[in-house]
C-alpha cells in the first residue's frame, strides 16, 4: 500500500468513516475500496478526488501532488491521465502553486496540452490581455488538420474553450453559443470521465454568459442549476459560487428578495469555504450585491469598495455632496485615460437627470449586444418619460 492510501485510510478511520461509507459516496463497492487501499487496483482521479473531499472536506490540495506520485506505481498512461485530470481540477480552484506544479508535470507528457493550459493559466492570472491571449491561441504550434486526423478531442475542446473565452472578452456572446454545439459533441468523444464532466461544466458556465446578455432567462436558469449541483460544489467550488451569482443576476430586475438571497448566499458560502482570498472574484460578488441593492433603492449595508458601484450609489442619492464626489470619480476615470462605459454613462445620466445621456447609455448597451443590462437604462427612460 502506498503511503498516501495508507494515510487516507487511517484518517478516515479516526473519523469513523469505513469502506462502506466511502463506497456509497463515490459510487463503487466496499470491496473495490479495499483493493484501492491495499494497492491492488488503481483509483482513478474522479473517484480519488470525490473520496478525499468526502473525508477531508477541505485543505486537501497537497494530497493531489501525492496522488500524482502514487500513480507512478501504475502504468505510465495512468499517471499521464491523472496529471491531466488533476491539472484541470486545479485550474477550477485557482490554486496557483498547485497548478504551476501540475503544469510542469503535464509538459513531460504532452507539450500541446501544456501550452494551452498554460495560456489559460496566464490569462486567469491576468498576465495576458484579451488580444495577447487570442494571438497566442491562434498561433499555437500545431496544425488543426493534423489534430483532427489524430482524433484528439481533448485538444480540440481546449481550443474551443479558449475561443469561447475570447468571444467573452470581445463581448461576442453569440459566438459562445454557436461554438458550444460543436464542443459538446467533441466532449462526448473524450475517454476520461472526469474531463468530460469538467469540460461540460466549463461550457455551461460560458453559456450562462451568452444567456444572460441575450436575455434568455429560462435556459440561463437551467445552465445555472447545473452549476450549483452538490458534486460541482465539492469538486469546483468557485464554479458553484459563480452559479449562485448567476441566479442572483437572473432575478435582479424582477425579484429583489430572490436576487438578494442568492448573492448574499454566494458571499457567505465563499467566506465559509475560506475562498475570500481570491480577491477578484470576492470583490466582484460584493460589487454585484451592491448593484442589486442600489437599483432596488436599498442602501443599507453596502460595501461600496467598487468604484463603479460607488458612482452608482452617489448618483442615486443625488444630493449636492454626493454629486460632487460622483463627479470627482468620473473625472478620475477620464484622467486615467479610460473611457466611460455603458454603466458609467448610465450612472452619469442618473446623476444629472439627463434623459439624452440615458438614451446614449441605452445605445451603448445595445452596441455591446447586452440585451439584459440595457434594462437598467430603459428603467429610467420609462420613469422619466412618464413624468413629462
Amino acid at each position: 500500500m502506498s503511503e498516501l492510501m495508507k494515510k487516507i485510510r487511517e484518517y478516515a478511520k479516526t473519523l469513523g468513516i469505513d469502506n462502506v461509507n466511502i463506497a456509497a459516496h463515490i459510487g463503487t463497492t466496499p470491496t473495490s475500496i479495499t483493493y484501492y487501499f491495499d494497492g491492488t487496483n488503481h483509483m482513478n482521479f474522479s473517484k480519488f478526488i470525490r473520496m478525499v473531499h468526502y473525508i477531508y472536506k477541505s485543505d486537501y490540495d497537497d494530497l493531489i501532488i501525492e496522488y500524482c506520485e502514487y500513480c507512478s506505481d501504475f502504468p505510465k498512461v495512468k499517471k499521464a491521465q491523472a496529471v491531466r485530470e488533476a491539472l484541470d481540477w486545479s485550474m477550477g480552484r485557482w490554486n496557483s502553486e498547485l497548478t504551476q506544479y501540475l503544469l510542469d508535470l503535464e509538459k513531460e507528457y504532452n507539450t500541446k496540452t501544456h501550452e494551452i493550459y498554460n495560456l489559460l493559466f496566464l490569462s486567469r492570472e491576468g498576465k495576458l490581455t484579451a488580444d495577447e491571449f487570442f494571438e497566442q491561441v491562434h498561433y499555437l504550434p500545431y496544425n488543426l488538420k493534423t489534430i483532427a486526423n489524430q482524433k484528439d478531442p481533448v485538444i480540440q475542446v481546449l481550443i474551443d474553450l479558449c475561443n469561447m473565452y475570447y468571444h467573452h472578452y470581445r463581448k461576442d456572446y453569440e459566438g459562445i453559443y454557436y461554438l458550444s454545439k460543436f464542443t459538446f459533441k467533441k466532449i462526448a468523444k473524450i475517454k476520461s470521465e472526469f474531463l468530460r464532466y469538467s469540460y461540460t461544466i466549463c461550457v455551461n458556465e460560458m453559456l450562462t454568459i451568452y444567456y444572460i446578455h441575450c436575455n434568455k432567462m429560462g435556459p440561463c436558469r437551467e445552465a445555472a442549476d447545473f452549476l450549483i449541483q452538490n458534486d460541482v460544489k465539492a469538486l469546483f467550488p468557485l464554479t458553484y459560487l459563480y452559479g449562485l451569482n448567476v441566479i442572483s443576476q437572473i432575478h435582479v430586475f424582477t425579484d429583489y428578495k430572490t436576487s438578494l438571497y442568492y448573492i448574499e448566499r454566494t458571499i457567505d458560502e465563499m467566506e465559509r469555504m475560506r475562498f475570500s482570498h481570491y480577491k477578484r472574484k470576492y470583490e466582484g460578488f460584493k460589487a454585484q450585491r451592491d448593484f442589486t441593492k442600489i437599483i432596488n433603492e436599498d442602501y443599507e449595508g453596502l460595501y461600496l469598495e467598487d468604484e463603479k458601484e460607488r458612482l452608482h450609489y452617489l448618483a442615486m442619492l443625488g444630493d449636492d455632496k454626493s454629486k460632487e464626489e460622483a463627479n470627482e470619480i468620473i473625472q478620475d476615470i477620464l484622467n486615467r485615460g479610460e473611457e466611460l462605459d455603458e454603466f458609467h454613462t448610465c450612472y452619469q445620466a442618473i446623476l444629472n437627470k439627463d434623459i439624452d445621456l440615458m438614451f446614449r447609455s441605452e445605445e451603448m448597451f445595445m452596441v455591446k449586444k447586452d440585451f439584459y443590462y440595457v434594462k437598467l437604462a430603459r428603467k429610467f427612460i420609462k420613469e422619466w418619460n412618464g413624468k413629462k
